[in-house]
């Protein structure tokens, strides 16, 4: 017995229709052709596109990752230039790293800005949470909507659980407080570094007020304080 589908005359009628449409096309000029492509399939190809071209970006950000890192950072929303690499090579001489045997990095790409669709801001922070989830990330510097965020995410230390007495003193005056996770409890999860000397010397937060904060599955997190003493050694 033949069951009866309520679908099937509108499935064979569009079916029909779509012969048709193809029938006429066989021997329409290349610019008729090419117009019946961008009314039905142009959209959906460009979704198509920019999902796989996502995919593979975060495959190749997890792929091409250092295996071994002694120091990462991430900076959000700065003003310095993403290629100068004096802050990191001052820095990687600092803590005598045998880059030999050790990777360090300082992404300065990255961009944050809450409520945004921009491609930018959504590729930045698919990135660094795959980076958190490898444990390979220490430092994330940011303005305030920057550290809500990972603060939010229970991403970041509460520093004073962290930090040595001498910096814990030395900063106490600049901690950044935040709601950490659903309970929103509000911690010390930042540092202000306004008044970094390194910092200020390559420009990478004019006229912003930055905020360090510790990644909290950090595997070097000495270093990553290292760090924080470093950006402040006068220059």
């Amino acid at each position: 017995m033949e069951v009866y589908n309520k679908n099937r005359d509108s499935n064979h009628s569009m079916h029909d229709e779509i012969r048709e449409q193809n029938a006429k096309l066989k021997g329409a000029p290349l610019r008729e052709k090419l117009g019946y492509f961008q009314e039905y399939y142009l959209k959906t190809t460009l979704v198509v596109i920019a999902v796989v071209i996502f995919i593979a970006y975060i495959a190749h950000s997890m792929l091409t990752a250092p295996s071994d890192t002694a120091f990462a950072a991430y900076f959000y929303n700065d003003t310095g230039d993403s290629s100068d690499t004096g802050l990191l090579d001052g820095f990687v001489e600092y803590i005598n790293l045998d880059t030999s045997e050790h990777e360090a990095y300082i992404d300065a790409t990255m961009n944050y800005a809450p409520d945004s669709s921009d491609i930018n801001t959504y590729m930045s922070l698919e990135k660094t949470m795959a980076v958190i989830s490898t444990s390979e990330l220490d430092v994330v510097v940011g303005d305030t909507e920057t550290a809500n965020y990972f603060a939010r995410c229970e991403c970041l230390h509460d520093v004073t659980t962290i930090l040595p007495d001498d910096l814990l003193t030395k900063f106490k005056d600049r901690l950044y407080y935040a709601e950490v996770g659903e309970d929103k409890n509000v911690l010390p999860v930042g540092i202000y570094v306004t008044d970094s000397p390194k910092l200020n010397e390559y420009y990478y937060y004019v006229d912003k007020e930055p905020i360090l904060g510790f990644i909290i599955n950090s595997n070097s997190l000495e270093n990553a304080i290292e760090f924080l003493r470093y950006i402040y050694i006068e220059n």
